[in-house]
Formats: structure tokens, C-alpha cells, sequence
């Protein structure tokens, strides 16, 4: 799990690992690959947004997978009260229940067990 690094860079980062794993697929050590490197992010990776980060919209682009809710709470950075900040950016993208359980819980139970 990345923490407390912010999450708005990852839907770009993985468009750009895809895009040159494609680009270099013709080498030998990529073309030996079966997965694209999103996929492989979503199995190993998660990250943690700031409350700030629209979570709603990185889930759209990219996979409910690979956010975990955090908070600094009570700490300046973390807001007075992150969990309606969280809520008001899924509620704006109209992320499903699904998704809201994997981000507020599931997903930190499959990173940390």
C-alpha cells in the first residue's frame, strides 16, 4: 500500500505503463508478459487518496480495487470530517455500494489481511 502519498497520479500512471508496455511489447523480456501492468498494479497494489482527491472520479478512471480510505483525522490534513468529504465525491460519481465497501473496508482487509 502506498500512504499518504495521494492517489490523484495513479489513473495517469497506470495509462502510462500500459501505453509502454504496448509501445515495447515487441522486445523479448515484454512480449513475454501475459498481463498488462494495470492488472498487475490491481492485484498488488492500493493506494490511499487525500480527502481532497476526488476518490469518486479515480475510481471511474481507473479500478475500486486500488483505494483504501485513510485519514490524518484529527490532524489538519486530514480533515474535519473525512468520511463526508469521501462520501461527497462517490456520491458525485455515482460509485455503487459495491465499490463504497471495497474502498471503505474490503480492499484493506485483502492488502493487510
Amino acid at each position: 500500500a502506498a500512504v499518504e502519498l495521494g492517489a490523484g497520479w495513479v489513473p495517469s500512471w497506470l495509462r502510462r505503463l500500459d501505453w509502454s508496455a504496448k509501445i515495447w511489447r515487441k522486445e523479448a523480456d515484454l512480449s513475454a508478459l501475459t498481463r498488462t501492468p494495470t492488472e498487475t498494479a490491481i492485484e498488488h497494489l492500493s493506494f490511499t487518496p487525500y480527502v481532497y482527491e476526488d476518490t469518486g472520479q479515480l475510481i471511474r478512471e481507473s479500478d475500486d480495487r486500488l483505494y483504501l480510505f485513510s485519514s490524518d483525522y484529527p490532524h489538519f490534513e486530514g480533515s474535519r470530517n473525512p468520511i463526508e468529504r469521501f462520501d461527497g465525491f462517490l456520491n458525485a460519481a455515482e460509485i455503487s455500494d459495491e465499490s463504497r465497501a471495497r474502498f471503505y473496508s474490503e480492499n484493506f482487509t485483502r492488502v493487510f489481511g
